[in-house]
């Protein structure tokens, strides 16, 4: 009889190490999903909203980074929250493969692309550079410090999936145009006003010596006003220049879309010119 008590009690005792572990996956499965994939549940609007907080908060860390002075002096502060952003954004990538029912079509998808460049420049950024020429170290340490910008990238992810659920709300459907539009305005911004300054940074005495001040040129250079006070030297500074140029026609167009569907609604009640066409004809009669 003590033997079969004690062979009992062993049992329960390996079986409850076993079941905590399972409880404890279940839990785990169980929040990935409802914090990945259920796009209804509170978890995943908590989540997208701390997602889209740190896109901000590493976009602007690495802006401000770019002025020398302020590096030096909290030079810890931003390389600890550089590893902390990138933490999260890897578990995110990696909670995205988990939960997706096709690995593959998200691995290699746009959106898989874009969460994986998000994070792989940080990785290679720490990699050890020491065996390649010191030329090539600088180059390609540059190149990766530009590459993060393409975080910016998560935010029309996160854009275009609000959109889709906001289509069938006339005013929602306008809050998000809006919202795409300053989306698209500071992407371009930020990236164009980034390569000008990686551009024109190594000319001696360059206005260029920081992305905010390269960003005071991109914004002159957007709205076509041209005070003249900064302008780029070398010819990949000029070819940028182009691109942001055109750009700006482009964002002008979006604006003046936004500004127009936001008449029509409130005007006529609808953005569709074909229903104006026929409530002005119906009203003629």
């Amino acid at each position: 009889m003590l033997y079969v008590c004690k062979v009992l009690c062993y049992n329960s005792q390996m079986r409850q190490p076993r079941n905590l572990t399972l409880g404890f996956q279940y839990r785990l499965d169980r929040f990935l999903h409802e914090g990945f994939a259920n796009e209804e549940s509170k978890t995943y609007r908590v989540i997208n909203d701390v997602v889209v907080f740190l896109i901000f908060f590493s976009i602007a860390s690495i802006v401000i980074a770019s002025v020398e002075e302020i590096y030096l002096q909290y030079q810890t502060f931003f390389d600890v929250s550089e590893y902390i952003v990138v933490g999260i954004f890897t578990f995110e990538y990696i909670a995205n493969i988990y939960v997706a029912q096709k690995k593959s079509s998200y691995i290699f998808g746009i959106w898989g692309v874009i969460d994986f460049l998000a994070i792989a420049p940080s990785y290679l950024n720490i990699a050890d550079f020491r065996a390649v020429k010191m030329l090539r170290v600088l180059r390609i340490l540059r190149f990766l410090r530009l590459m993060r910008m393409l975080r910016l990238l998560k935010l029309a992810k996160h854009a275009t999936k609000e959109y889709a659920k906001s289509k069938a709300s006339k005013f929602d459907t306008l809050k998000m145009d809006l919202q795409i539009y300053f989306i698209a305005l500071f992407s371009v911004l930020v990236i164009f006003s980034t390569l000008e300054y990686y551009a024109e940074k190594g000319v001696e005495g360059t206005a260029f010596t920081s992305i905010p001040k390269a960003m005071w040129w991109g914004i002159v250079t957007i709205t076509t006003v041209g005070y003249g006070d900064m302008y780029p030297v070398t010819v990949i500074g000029r070819i940028v220049a182009a691109f942001t140029m055109l750009a700006g026609l482009a964002l002008f167009g979006l604006l003046m879309n936004v500004i127009g569907k936001s008449m029509m609604s409130s005007l006529f009640g609808t953005t569709d010119l074909e229903n104006v066409d026929v409530s002005t004809k119906e009203a003629k009669k």
